[in-house]
């Protein structure tokens, strides 16, 4: 071998030598540099984190009886990682997508394309995680989808857990409903920790289920899962499951049974009032007042020592169960149309009503603290006046009392005269022209506060939001010369009159005019002269427990503020509202003292009932009924409202339903209340009821034909010879059925007794 052979052989050497210290070098930087990145990084390759839903907490009532659970039911989801990996093409994409909206829609669901992708774009959802597309699809989709794999690669049908009412519409105004979240909610909402919202995710919309939103939502958990390298789960790692928590249950003041007897109730009255034949006028013989188109209708009932909601009313109501997965378009316009009376408009604190007369106990309070009694033309509060039926202005000057200029002259209803009326009887039988006389005193005598009637009743609560513990509570409005002129000021073509006059005092001593309150407020109103003079925010929530039952915090009463109720006057108007119940003249003596007003035979010496009628006059329509009540009168354990629009006297529809109701709570009587499932069961049952009923007595029942439901199963109920009707395992007696609806069509509903009064 020459030198230049040798040269080569060394260089090649060489140029070797390097090459691999190189790559010595290398593996000793990955194998002793970065190691535990590698080992990092391979590890996030291969496992992935699916999140794992938590159940939402439930609503008890007082008792601790479900109100509002959970329950499995279907969901038909996507998977995007498995819609990736079938390698369509984004024309495939959007055709499978339109044809899985098009089957949801033909199952009763609307669903649009959009809707679809927008679900699969949401970020918060991972590669992995199953994105919900709809809720309570039925078995057709899951056999559809489930023979066609490889048309619809990812789309599958699997349980989830969604709300459940378990009485259905009972209570459905305080309840509220939860469904989808929206872009908004997503934007605007700040949860607490852990209790992040996804699309889809479901939200409460309204009632206890916003209210308390954060109590109620749970903290989700987490599953990890390991993939192979093809992206196929190969194994879910329990050491690294972490378990949701649920979330926090509410306990009500609410009793179930008594809101259930109080719906009942309001229902019965609302279809008896629409039953009833238009009343006469009482100031024009040849004219008959509007109809009693009765379109809704509230009803509170409180517990005046503490502020404790026992049962909130409101006609008509919807099934939050419809909501579950959102409600569709038509469910939505259907609910929120004017011309269905607004099922989901809660009239108990978003109804805003004129009080009519139950507002004097106000203007009393006003004269009397006020020391309006006594001065001027007011006589003193104990001394009797004969009631001519009528009142002309004395700030009309000197004019024909039978033929006043236009706006001098107020009248009782029907010009109605009553004799030796003091501050006592003038609440017993509601004489309007006691209270006209106090407006007028008021505002004209400079020694007094022109707004002496509107401060009284605000220091009651009226005009203002009570702070019930649920949302869109409204304030009513109590009108003055100032916030008139403001309004008007704000906007002149909608609030055209700016003045204030006499006459607006007047009419605002009666509760009439502009003055609005809602059934809420009023019913606070007595409950705070009932119980002395303290104010409080009414409480619909007792208290927050965890699933263990434990305490997280409770609502106890919550005192606002308290109105000065000097004893003589206390006394003297609690004497004047129990004559409302007791007296002979009483306007709502025949609803407490007889059952052929549709009233009934109330233990008033056991229990004595504080109460006041109420007559709203509504321009064009029937008069909005009324009646303000609490018992026992010395020692008050409820007050109770009842606002019942376009159904007439307060005296005919209102105090009734307050009588019946009050009776049951006193005496303790009330019936337990039926599960949605038993109330489709008696509703299912009672055509077969029905026919068995006219087999056995041979009555035709013809009063009932408007009322028979059609159960819509297939097969339908089955009756045996006893009259007991089996539906979806539940059995209902059928003379009992019958009772309960004849007791609803027992009749005509009289129009009042021999107080009607304006009350």
């Amino acid at each position: 071998m020459n030198d230049v052979s040798r040269y080569r052989m060394r260089v090649l050497a060489i140029i070797g030598l390097s090459m691999l210290a190189v790559l010595a070098a290398r593996l000793w930087y990955l194998q002793v540099m970065v190691s535990e990145d590698a080992v990092a990084t391979a590890r996030s390759n291969i496992t992935r984190v699916i999140s794992v839903p938590a159940p939402r907490g439930r609503i008890l009532d007082v008792d601790g009886r479900v109100m509002v659970g959970n329950r499995t039911t279907t969901v038909l989801t996507m998977n995007r990682h498995e819609l990736a990996e079938a390698g369509f093409d984004a024309d495939q994409i959007r055709a499978m997508l339109t044809e899985v909206a098009v089957e949801i829609n033909r199952s009763g669901q609307l669903v649009k394309v959009s809707d679809v992708e927008r679900a699969l774009r949401d970020p918060s959802y991972g590669r992995y995680d199953d994105v919900p597309i709809a809720h309570e699809v039925g078995g057709e989709l899951l056999v559809f989808f489930g023979e066609r794999p490889d048309r619809f690669p990812g789309v599958s049908v699997a349980e989830s857990t969604v709300r459940s009412y378990l009485y259905g519409d009972l209570a459905s105004h305080v309840l509220g409903w939860v469904g989808p979240v929206n872009d908004v909610e997503l934007r605007e909402r700040q949860p607490p920790a852990g209790k992040g919202y996804r699309l889809r995710d479901q939200i409460g919309k309204a009632g206890v289920e916003l209210m308390f939103e954060n109590d109620l939502r749970g903290v989700a958990g987490r599953k990890v899962v390991e993939v192979d390298r093809l992206g196929e789960i190969v194994r879910q790692r329990e050491d690294l499951f972490v378990s949701p928590i649920p979330g926090d249950d509410i306990v009500l003041s609410l009793d179930v049974d008594v809101q259930y007897l109080v719906e009942r109730e309001l229902e019965r009255s609302i279809h008896l009032a629409r039953s009833r034949e238009p009343d006469q006028d009482p100031n024009d013989s040849n004219r008959l007042l509007p109809t009693f188109d009765a379109p809704g209708g509230a009803v509170v009932l409180l517990d005046p020592m503490v502020g404790s909601v026992v049962a909130m009313a409101s006609y008509p109501s919807y099934d939050p169960n419809e909501s579950i997965g959102g409600f569709s378009f038509e469910q939505w316009t259907v609910l929120n149309d004017p011309a269905n009376d607004l099922p989901m408009f809660n009239r108990a604190i978003q109804g805003e009503y004129a009080p009519g007369s139950t507002f004097k106990l106000f203007t009393a309070h006003a004269a009397w603290h006020e020391e309006v009694f006594g001065v001027g033309a007011v006589p003193r509060a104990d001394d009797p006046w004969d009631d001519p039926g009528a009142y002309v202005l004395r700030a009309c000057g000197d004019v024909d009392p039978t033929d006043p200029p236009p706006g001098c002259r107020y009248r009782n209803a029907g010009e109605k005269q009553y004799d030796r009326v003091d501050l006592t009887r003038s609440l017993t039988v509601s004489s309007d022209v006691y209270y006209y006389r106090i407006g007028e005193s008021i505002y004209t005598n400079p020694g007094h506060p022109d707004t002496a009637i509107q401060d009284a009743a605000t220091e009651y609560g009226l005009g203002l939001e009570s702070g019930i513990t649920l949302p869109f509570e409204q304030d009513g409005y109590l009108p003055t010369p100032t916030n008139r002129r403001l309004r008007h000021e704000g906007n002149p073509v909608a609030f055209p009159e700016w003045g204030w006059s006499t006459g607006d005092n007047v009419i605002t001593a009666i509760g009439q005019g502009e003055v609005l309150v809602t059934p809420l407020q009023l019913t606070n109103a007595f409950a705070t002269f009932a119980n002395g003079g303290v104010r409080f925010a009414p409480n619909v929530v007792d208290r927050v427990v965890d699933r263990d039952g434990s305490t997280v915090r409770t609502f106890g009463p919550r005192a606002l503020s308290t109105v000065d109720i000097q004893p003589g006057f206390r006394l003297r108007v609690l004497e004047g509202l129990s004559g409302v119940t007791a007296d002979e003249e009483g306007t709502a003596y025949w609803a407490f003292n007889s059952e052929a007003t549709d009233g009934v035979y109330f233990p008033l010496d056991e229990f004595p009932i504080a109460a006041k009628t109420g007559t709203a006059e509504v321009r064009g329509k029937a008069d909005t009924s009324i009646f303000a009540a609490f018992g026992p009168a010395n020692s008050p354990t409820h007050t109770m409202v009842a606002v019942l629009e376009e159904s007439g006297f307060g005296s005919s529809v209102a105090a009734p339903l307050v009588a019946r109701v009050l009776k049951q709570v006193l005496e303790d009587t009330v019936p337990e209340a039926p599960l949605a499932s038993e109330r489709y069961a008696r509703s299912a049952a009672l055509p077969l009821c029905v026919a068995w009923h006219r087999w056995r007595t041979g009555d035709t029942l013809d009063r009932l034909e408007a009322a028979d439901p059609s159960s819509g199963e297939a097969g339908g109920p089955v009756l045996d010879a006893s009259g007991r009707v089996v539906v979806r395992g539940i059995r209902v007696d059928c003379e009992d059925l019958i009772g309960d609806v004849l007791d609803v069509f027992a009749g005509d509903v009289a129009t009042g007794g021999s107080g009607g009064g304006s009350g």
